[in-house]
């Protein structure tokens, strides 16, 4: 249960981010920023292995625990984009395929995260 919150919280905070600022980073005439804003999403990567560390995810677990965070978002973003002018009223209605499109980059991203390996680190107790 701790996972899917974790989720709306990403989803949540994403999508005030881009409610107050979406208008400067997905405008569909400065591809130069949109495409830096791609290149960013990777970070989930990292975002969701600081989730597996935190947690201690064995990786029997992994995507379970990724498809768990990623869910919510999925979900939530399908009104999101159904209903972009009302949801996003301060971005350019052109701006929809892009948003679209980041958030299947940005979704699929967390889903990798369950299949890439990790290192496990087992604590052993020491013997005194």
């Amino acid at each position: 249960m701790i996972f899917i919150a974790i989720g709306f919280l990403i989803w949540l905070i994403a999508t005030i981010a881009f409610r107050l600022i979406g208008q400067f980073v997905l405008d569909p005439t400065n591809l130069v920023v949109t495409i830096g804003l791609f290149f960013s999403m990777p970070l989930f990567l990292l975002l969701m292995y600081g989730v597996f560390a935190w947690k201690q995810v064995q990786s029997s677990e992994k995507f379970k625990v990724a498809l768990s965070v990623a869910l919510p978002g999925m979900l939530l973003d399908i009104i999101s984009i159904l209903f972009f002018p009302v949801v996003f009223p301060n971005m350019n209605p052109d701006a929809n395929v892009l948003f679209a499109g980041l958030m299947l980059w940005g979704y699929s991203n967390i889903l990798v995260s369950g299949f890439l390996p990790s290192s496990e680190v087992k604590y052993v107790p020491q013997k005194s």
